[in-house]
């Protein structure tokens, strides 16, 4: 088996990395396409020691070894030509002989530039989730925006010209990729394992009645972070509109912002908050009638590919949305489970047709249906 060295500095206890870097590295391992390690770049103690603590419980539950290095902090002098003499230094020490390199971000494929060099025969995939200039739009502090921007503009062009191989979420990340001089993309939306997330009847029958749902009950869902562009607050305002009209409305929420969330709530009875292990999800999931997933039309998540949609889809659910996320809106005229969040009606959802929505979707953005394109890639 081909032997991967991923590199990162993200939160590996947050739940997009365990939904799509610890459960692919568990998926491609099974597969025997490539037998990976994490490399877990830090600048930061506390974050280091936050990480170590469940160093043994990850890899024993994704069945892969975790190595850490202490790098520069980015917004130190001259820190990415200092880094990549240290990320260099380590290869050479333990890795001289490594099949892929993979850099999670624009700015992990930065540091890995040096490896190009040293290493010759390794193969350098960057990671491109998302167009890091527009999310500077996002941010709280609004200083030096345009400086903000420009740095990261030059920074998603050089990882263009640094990378062999481009993993690409969106079809316009994947021109943008283009324009800027790489056509070795891989187009591979951000999927969830058909395996972990599934429709069954009796999961949830047995969940409702654990949260005393009556079976006439619309029951809506939101999963995920609070942050500013998943437009917590918005669905929240969607949810409470609807509940001055209807009765019998409730709100599943789950996210690790549990504080946060109860106090945007208000203490609305009728709105229930839960911070959950990524494999109890679909158990929340498979309770709910609706997927609530807002986001705003712009280029931040025009270049998305949200996982959670594909977490949503597979468990059969009617998903309310906008056209922002374009790739997936696509979808709504060929299994009529996307709703246009200006002109929601309830619909009649029954078992039957969440297992139909359910099996559509598994053949077009569950990871298992990639698995022939995860076998080119590493090739």
């Amino acid at each position: 088996m081909k032997k991967m060295i991923l590199v990162l500095t993200e939160d590996l206890l947050n739940g997009v990395i365990k939904s799509q870097v610890l459960t692919h590295i568990k998926f491609l391992k099974s597969h025997q396409i490539v037998d990976t390690q994490i490399l877990f770049c830090y600048w930061d103690e506390k974050i280091f020691n936050d990480q170590k603590r469940k160093k043994k419980t990850i890899e024993k539950l994704y069945k892969c070894k975790i190595n850490y290095l202490k790098i520069k902090s980015p917004s130190s002098f001259l820190s990415i030509y200092f880094n990549q003499k240290i990320i260099c230094k380590e290869f050479l020490k333990k890795w001289f002989d490594i099949d892929f390199i993979h850099a999670r971000t624009d700015f992990c494929a930065l540091l890995c530039v040096g490896l190009k060099k040293i290493l010759p025969k390794s193969i350098l995939i960057w990671d491109c989730r998302g167009y890091a200039p527009a999310e500077v739009d996002y941010q709280k502090n609004k200083k030096l925006i345009f400086f903000k921007k420009k740095i990261l503009v030059n920074r998603f062009k050089k990882a263009c010209e640094c990378a062999d191989k481009v993993i690409v979420v969106s079809s316009l990340l994947k021109k943008f990729v283009n324009d800027n001089g790489n056509n070795n993309t891989f187009l591979l939306p951000s999927v969830a394992s058909s395996k972990v997330f599934y429709f069954d009847s009796l999961i949830r029958e047995k969940i409702r009645n654990k949260l005393k749902f009556k079976k006439s009950s619309k029951v809506f869902v939101y999963s995920g972070s609070l942050k500013s562009y998943q437009m917590f607050e918005e669905t929240i305002n969607f949810f409470k509109s609807l509940n001055k009209i209807y009765n019998d409305l409730y709100l599943i929420i789950l996210t690790n912002d549990i504080s946060q969330a109860k106090q945007m709530i208000n203490n609305n009875f009728n709105i229930l908050t839960f911070s959950v292990n990524q494999d109890k999800v679909n158990e929340f999931l498979n309770a709910s009638d609706y997927a609530i997933m807002i986001r705003k039309d712009d280029l931040t998540n025009n270049t998305a590919s949200p996982t959670k949609f594909a977490e949503y889809c597979l468990t059969g659910l009617q998903v309310i949305t906008n056209s922002s996320v374009k790739d997936f809106y696509k979808f709504k005229n060929q299994v009529c489970n996307i709703i246009d969040l200006n002109y929601f009606n309830f619909t009649n959802t029954n078992n039957k047709n969440r297992l139909k929505i359910s099996s559509f979707y598994k053949k077009k953005i569950s990871r298992e249906c990639f698995l022939e394109d995860y076998k080119r890639l590493y090739e």
